[in-house]
């Protein structure tokens, strides 16, 4: 209620759009709180790969986000976890929880020095720990980080809503492990998760891919009389850094290739030298948006045909064209496969 009385007094739009944004991420975590975390407790999809795989993978796209940060990320695993070959326990899960681990050590340390390691705590169990140099959470009850909207002290002047690590804890008790936090020596924080351990019988073993990032996703690795054929060129504009890599990333494991932009005018600069295959807009953008930014495409003869595909938080509109379709975050990497390949497989042949 507060937040609807700050729209309504508020002259600037710029703020109201952040206030609106803020109100809808209000709305959307209290209906989570309400209904249990429903959503969370959901048994998660299975998946077929070696942790070692999954981390060395992981490992890739968090070194892509750290250093577009200008930080740095490591990844050690310990060769007694090694040994043992352990399955990578509900990747989609394990992959959202290291993300907003990742996110918040990037959110509140300046050149953050960040190291992943995965040890085996037990017979029974794996220990994931994640450690920074920044300023710690100088808690004296570290518990309180984990109650929802709470943020550590000396934080209220970064951006954050207190439920990151809520949210982690909350996961991770789905997957049957735990996580607790505290302080790096000689600063900074580290959280310890501790995840059951579930060894790989050969014949998953076999089928675990060696490279390819996995986000809870179907196999749609190419068939081999296919991978010599030229990959589909995917334009990608958004002006959120993190964002784009992540989609990117998506796209590339989907057989695809990506290429991005940051902003709308850098869009139309890599548009006048080639013309991709499908382009991805997001609708919300500084200055020209995702709206603005195809009403301009269609206005060229060049670039009046490219198929586009909008992305946002928000639901679609009643009427979404130009845009031939429309993909809500948070992305699922099977909906954004269907829909690429139906707008690729529309092409007219002068489109090709």
């Amino acid at each position: 209620m507060s937040l609807t009385d700050l729209i309504r007094k508020s002259e600037d739009q710029e703020k109201t759009a952040a206030l609106i944004e803020a109100l809808h991420f209000t709305a959307s975590n209290a209906m989570t709180i309400v209904e249990g975390g429903a959503e969370l407790f959901k048994q998660p999809k299975q998946d077929t790969i070696l942790l070692s795989c999954w981390l060395r993978e992981f490992e890739g796209l968090a070194s892509l986000l750290a250093n577009s940060h200008g930080a740095r990320f490591k990844l050690e695993i310990s060769q007694a976890l090694e040994a043992v070959t352990p399955m990578a326990p509900a990747p989609g899960y394990l992959h959202r929880t290291l993300m907003l681990l990742l996110d918040n050590a990037l959110k509140y340390t300046h050149q953050a020095q960040i190291e992943l390691t995965a040890t085996l705590k037990s017979d029974s169990e794996i220990l994931l720990t994640l450690c920074d140099n920044g300023p710690g959470f100088r808690e004296e009850n570290p518990e309180l980080l984990f109650e929802p909207y709470h943020r550590g002290k000396e934080q209220d002047a970064s951006d954050g809503k207190g439920l990151g690590l809520w949210s982690a804890r909350h996961i991770l008790s789905v997957m049957g492990g735990t996580i607790k936090a505290q302080e790096n020596e000689p600063h900074g924080a580290c959280f310890l998760i501790t995840l059951p351990l579930e060894e790989a019988r050969p014949s998953e073993w076999q089928k675990t891919p060696p490279t390819g990032l996995r986000i809870n996703q179907p196999p749609f690795a190419q068939p081999k009389q296919e991978e010599e054929e030229a990959k589909a060129k995917i334009l990608i504009v958004d002006d959120n850094k993190t964002n784009l890599l992540i989609l990117a990333e998506i796209l590339k494991a989907l057989g695809l290739d990506p290429i991005t932009a940051q902003s709308s005018s850098e869009a139309l600069n890599l548009l006048e030298r080639d013309l991709p295959d499908l382009a991805i807009f997001d609708i919300r953008m500084e200055g020209m948006s995702g709206w603005d930014l195809i009403e301009q495409l269609q206005q060229t003869e060049k670039c009046a045909a490219l198929p586009v595909i909008a992305i946002s938080a928000d639901d679609p509109p009643e009427a979404i064209a130009p845009f031939k379709a429309w993909i809500t975050r948070p992305i699922e990497a099977d909906r954004l496969y269907e829909l690429v390949t139906t707008c690729l497989a529309e092409r007219t042949p002068s489109q090709l």
